[in-house]
């Protein structure tokens, strides 16, 4: 239960994303902007990364740091280092969970089909939001 609690925002944008994926195709409005579709998949999973982000290490990393004011330079280049791993694994579920999203089009829906450029476009807006979470990173950290 507190696993729910502490990344209930996570857990709700990954729900979501699973209902949107999953519904069927006629439920969503037509439009003729160009690439709707890839730029939905984009914000989709852009907006995911940046919450997992948000939820599992920036909160953590300011939780220990408030714990801690009087930490040695090396532990806060260490954790800095530690920070962008966890960045890069967060980076790696969204853009796995955006291929499962995919094949669950494919074999779990009537309306739907998976396609390898939204699972292109799922990758490439997790990827911009783990650049934008690395640079907030390396930018916000304790200057002595």
């Amino acid at each position: 239960m507190k696993f729910i609690r502490r990344h209930i925002f996570s857990l709700l944008t990954l729900l979501l994303i699973a209902v949107l994926s999953l519904m069927p195709a006629q439920e969503f409005p037509q439009t003729d902007i160009k690439f709707a579709d890839k730029w939905a998949h984009w914000v989709m999973y852009g907006f995911l990364t940046l919450v997992m982000g948000i939820d599992y290490v920036l909160r953590d990393e300011y939780l220990r740091a408030k714990a801690s004011a009087h930490r040695k330079e090396e532990q806060v280049h260490k954790e800095k280092g530690t920070a962008i791993w966890q960045f890069l694994v967060i980076f790696i579920v969204a853009s796995v969970y955006g291929g499962l999203m995919e094949l669950g089009q494919t074999y779990l829906t009537t309306s739907r089909n998976g396609d390898w450029f939204d699972v292109l476009a799922n990758s490439f807006g997790a990827l911009c939001a783990l650049v934008l979470l690395i640079i907030y990173h390396l930018f916000t950290g304790k200057r002595s």
